[in-house]
């Protein structure tokens, strides 16, 4: 396979090691590249809420963009696995006139706040005009809204879907638990979910949420359960035990892949909003079950449906965990990620 001269330069939103175990740095090396790998070593996760903590992950994020333009010569190239490290790696170059080729990954435009809004704005239209700045999305669908907001050209923009992991758990399927279990950081409708199980009161549901997401007000029935801020072994082990995956979204932009795809691997059936990014893993009534965003009607059909049938328990998640493993590969990114390199 051919590759390039150039230095790769991987930049993450994590805290990292000399063992750190990260999927790109794991398959560029598969191809034959040496790529060199920088953090935020001074990660916290308290940065990731309230206003004060979003300002210092930015700082962080330029902190780290420097490093890795430092860290870097102007034929080589940069890849961030964190779409916002992108942009601000591209508005520096941009700004000081320095020629890298940057590669960010997975842009996602949620509705933020008005500084977050702000700050985005100007450092995405910069970016977008630096002309060795690609960057992808994971659905095409989401290529039109987001060049029409941010005036970007379609030209460097490329299709990468979210993969599974070599390191996630699989299990065959079992037909054990007794509840529906549901959650995620962010972007769930929890008021679909409180009400949903308030009108199948027969049904037990079990609920994870970051406490500062969750809306509070909401009365919630003796039947749904809610655990907050869990250890993520806490959160898999009550998706493990639970007899069907019930993830309703928010948001046309991607969220719920990560939950879907563990849900899936373990052998679950999985019920989920429809939108441009869940349509790519789940046909609706041959993998899974997709339904409308906020029609609880949907919701509880769809529920009731998958609870009373076991038939349909199985055949679900067999073809969902089978189209997973075959289409949505760590390796295959990798390969479409070297082709935008030799781009």
């Amino acid at each position: 396979m051919e590759l390039t001269t150039a230095k790769i330069i991987l930049l993450a939103d994590f805290k990292v090691s000399p063992d750190t175990n990260f999927w790109l740095k794991k398959e560029l090396e598969k191809l034959g590249y040496q790529p060199v790998l920088k953090g935020i070593q001074n990660y916290n996760v308290k940065d990731e809420s309230g206003t004060f903590g979003k300002i210092r992950m930015w700082a962080k994020y330029f902190t780290l963009a420097k490093l890795g333009i430092k860290s870097s010569g102007k034929d080589d190239i940069i890849i961030t696995d964190n779409f916002v490290i992108g942009a601000i790696t591209a508005f520096i170059c941009s700004v000081r006139n320095k020629k890298r080729k940057i590669i960010a990954l997975n842009m996602i435009a949620h509705n933020k706040g008005l500084l977050n809004s702000m700050l985005r704005k100007l450092i995405y239209n910069r970016a977008f005009k630096y002309k060795t700045f690609w960057f992808s999305v994971n659905d095409e669908q989401l290529i039109e809204p987001y060049a029409k907001e941010f005036k970007f050209p379609k030209s460097r923009i490329f299709i990468l879907h979210d993969p599974f992991y070599e390191a996630d758990e699989r299990e065959d399927y079992k037909d054990a638990g007794d509840y529906v279990f549901t959650g995620g950081d962010a972007y769930r409708d929890w008021k679909g979910v409180v009400n949903s199980a308030r009108e199948l009161p027969a049904i037990k549901f079990v609920g994870v949420a970051r406490h500062k997401y969750f809306p509070h007000e909401l009365k919630l029935p003796d039947n749904l359960t809610m655990h907050f801020d869990t250890s993520s072994d806490t959160f898999y082990s009550l998706l493990k035990q639970s007899k069907i995956v019930f993830l309703p979204l928010n948001s046309m932009a991607p969220c719920g892949l990560i939950v879907m795809m563990k849900a899936a691997l373990l052998s679950k059936p999985v019920i989920i909003t429809e939108t441009p990014s869940t349509q790519n893993y789940i046909k609706d009534k041959v993998s899974g079950r997709l339904i409308k965003m906020s029609d609880e009607e949907q919701m509880k059909a769809a529920i009731t449906e998958l609870y009373q049938s076991a038939d349909k328990r199985v055949t679900y998640t067999s073809y969902l965990k089978d189209y997973i493993l075959q289409n949505f590969s760590t390796e295959k990114n990798a390969a479409i990620i070297n082709k935008i390199i030799l781009a």
